[in-house]
């Protein structure tokens, strides 16, 4: 039988800090150098909120080039083809034209509600290994499916990932995979850039225009009018996960 797994992303590293690009403001028109400018944003953090602020509100958003993160994210072929259309990005995926499967298990990803459809993996997984004993994996993974596990490490600097990336991939009318992976990305970030991460949430259904698409449906279903809201309860009840404790956090703070 086929392996069933989950979408999974892991936080690989970021970069720049929301404290030093509120400095470097100072140093770039002349107010300081880099010195005296570090030092008064270590010791000022009203500062740096404001100027982090102002340059989101004002859609300076070329500033957030300088800081980003990268994440080593399992999801399935439809996911990754996804996934790579952003194209501010970079993308290091796993092959299967250099991946022999049969070297290790056939691991699928696929919904919870979808799971009494596994005999259909198991019989791709079946043609494929049958197509190993006269092909290379080159040509046999014309036979994997959609569903088949890939592994890609992405790379996004914050503005890609909080004005483009985020609006479109974890609105209501984004594919439910990658709206869960996108939601994943985003409450990894939650620490490392606070001040950004807070501001994108407090906004996100006012960056895309159709973020909101086909809520009705929805509001009745999980009681709620929200659409950011409506949008993760959906996407982690679909593959039967936990939403994680940061989430659920600014799901109660905008309750309240």
């Amino acid at each position: 039988m086929p392996v069933i797994i989950k979408p999974r992303i892991k936080i690989l590293q970021t970069w720049g800090s929301e404290k030093f690009v509120a400095a470097m403001t100072d140093v770039i028109y002349r107010g300081y150098e880099i010195e005296e400018a570090l030092k008064r944003t270590e010791a000022n953090p009203e500062l740096v909120s404001k100027r982090i602020t102002s340059f989101l509100k004002d859609g300076h958003h070329s500033v957030f080039e300088f800081m980003g993160a990268s994440w080593l994210i399992e999801g399935s072929r439809a996911l990754t083809h996804e996934l790579i259309r952003h194209r501010i990005a970079s993308y290091w995926q796993e092959s299967q034209r250099y991946v022999d499967y049969l070297k290790g298990q056939m691991r699928y990803v696929l919904p919870q509600e979808q799971h009494s459809l596994n005999n259909y993996l198991d019989m791709a997984s079946k043609v494929y290994i049958e197509s190993r004993k006269s092909m290379n994996p080159e040509d046999s993974r014309y036979f994997l499916p959609n569903a088949m596990a890939s592994r890609i490490w992405v790379q996004m600097n914050l503005r890609e990932f909080y004005t483009s990336f985020l609006p479109l991939r974890t609105g209501l009318g984004a594919f439910h995979e990658i709206r869960l992976v996108a939601w994943l990305m985003y409450e990894s970030l939650i620490d490392s850039f606070p001040l950004t991460s807070r501001w994108i949430w407090e906004n996100l259904p006012k960056l895309h225009p159709d973020y909101c698409r086909d809520a009705e449906k929805l509001k009745s279903l999980y009681g709620s009018e929200d659409c950011r809201y409506l949008s993760i309860i959906d996407a982690f009840k679909k593959w039967d996960l936990n939403i994680p404790d940061k989430l659920n956090l600014l799901i109660s703070k905008n309750k309240e």
